[in-house]
């Protein structure tokens, strides 16, 4: 347990810091450097919302989050990591909207997106899950085919 609390509040400090020290110190190459400032009021991938949507789903969605991380703490299931990974990445953008008005992204891929470490924390989490579900269940149908 003490692991996995340290490991979570060293990647939730690490994407803190990032977007403070960018905040404060934003990159000399305007519109063209890898590390550039955006402060991103839509959601994600830009796509555009009123903030009167935009809160209540955030906290919906962070409930669900949360109640599946319980669910998988409870089983002792492998699937805490990318669920906790999620849920940081998510309160941390959270609290970015609230300080800030808009999520503080940084990492800018020319023609494709500007994102954040809590980004790819969420992006990691959602393919780990999906992953783990893949084959998982392709285990699970196996095992039952055979048995059959």
């Amino acid at each position: 347990m003490i692991k996995y609390f340290f490991s979570a509040l060293l990647i939730f400090i690490l994407d803190r810091f990032t977007k403070i020290y960018i905040l404060k110190n934003p990159s000399p190459d305007i519109g063209g450097g890898f590390f550039d400032l955006h402060i991103n009021t839509e959601m994600a991938f830009s796509l555009p919302t009123t903030y009167f949507v935009l809160y209540p789903v955030i906290v919906v969605i962070l409930g669900l989050l949360i109640s599946f991380w319980k669910k998988d703490w409870k089983r002792k299931s492998v699937l805490i990591w990318p669920w906790g990974m999620i849920i940081i990445g998510a309160v941390s953008n959270l609290m970015d909207r609230i300080q800030y008005g808009g999520v503080i992204d940084f990492i800018n891929v020319p023609y494709f997106t500007v994102f954040n470490l809590a980004d790819v924390y969420i992006s990691i989490g959602v393919v780990w899950i999906l992953w783990h579900q893949w084959f998982h269940q392709k285990k699970n149908l196996d095992k039952n085919l055979i048995e059959d």
